[in-house]
């Protein structure tokens, strides 16, 4: 969630600059056309007071009246320069404006720097405990490989009862749940091997990354099954997102009373 949250961030963080940015540019780009505007009337008039000039040069003749001509342009002239200077002003106004946002774009690239320093070291951790995650699961795979195969072979001449014995699986379909919450219906009874009382590990079998979670045998028939979720300690736990007609693999375990006394007995033994 860490590094959700650090991406998500700095996701916001380059939507603001890029904001920042186009906003910027436009003003820029704005300016820039009303400055060429004036600057095109500039250079006209300015190419139009170098005509005039060459004339007075070669016809004496009209000097007056070229002189004339040139005070007149000159007085147009000078408008267009105010208008120019004018123009400078929002200039100037939108560097002042740009100076803080470059600084709060400095202050976000800080930022960004820091958080990506930041998902790096949460990826390598993370890195870490998928590492050891992996190690751990070729361990359980390894032990449970060795459980069958030993179950197999101590299982080979022995003659099993009907219902369900110890470690043998069932793969069930939720007819229902209760609406409590703290049960479910299923599509096997009597007849697949289930017996008042026993107690199985569940697992989902559409979500491998799933919780495992405890069940109990309730109500037992012929065809179907009340399963009653099993708490872990002082605190339940009710897989909420099982849906009708989801597929389940349930494998027959011992009571947690019976467990604890066997953990019991290790620590003991080896203490």
């Amino acid at each position: 969630m860490e590094i959700q949250n650090s991406e998500n961030e700095l996701v916001k963080l380059h939507a603001r600059i890029e904001s920042d940015k186009n906003e910027t540019q436009n003003k820029e780009l704005e300016l820039s056309q009303v400055t060429r505007t004036y600057r095109e009337k500039l250079d006209e008039a300015k190419s139009e007071k170098e005509e005039k000039e060459k004339e007075l040069s070669a016809i004496t003749a009209k000097s007056e009246e070229l002189d004339r001509l040139i005070a007149e342009k000159e007085g147009e002239f000078e408008p267009l320069e105010q208008e120019l200077a004018k123009t400078r002003l929002p200039l100037e106004e939108i560097e002042q404006q740009g100076k803080p946002l470059l600084e709060k774009e400095s202050s976000l690239m800080k930022s960004i720097q820091e958080l990506e320093l930041k998902l790096t070291t949460q990826k390598e951790r993370a890195d870490a405990v998928a590492s050891e995650l992996a190690v751990l699961e070729t361990k359980r795979r390894t032990a449970e490989e060795n459980f069958i195969s030993e179950k197999e072979r101590l299982t080979a001449d022995v003659k099993l009862p009907f219902h369900l014995h110890f470690a043998d699986k069932k793969e069930v379909i939720v007819r229902n749940k209760v609406p409590s919450g703290k049960g479910i219906f299923v599509n096997a009874g009597f007849r697949d091997g289930f017996r008042d009382g026993m107690e199985f590990l569940a697992e989902k079998l559409s979500d491998k990354n799933a919780i495992p979670f405890r069940v109990e045998l309730g109500l037992v028939q012929d065809n179907y099954s009340y399963l009653k979720f099993v708490a872990l300690g002082e605190t339940g736990f009710s897989p909420d997102s099982l849906q009708e007609d989801e597929k389940i693999l349930l494998t027959r375990s011992r009571k947690m009373s019976h467990l604890k006394n066997i953990a019991d007995s290790n620590s003991t033994r080896f203490s």
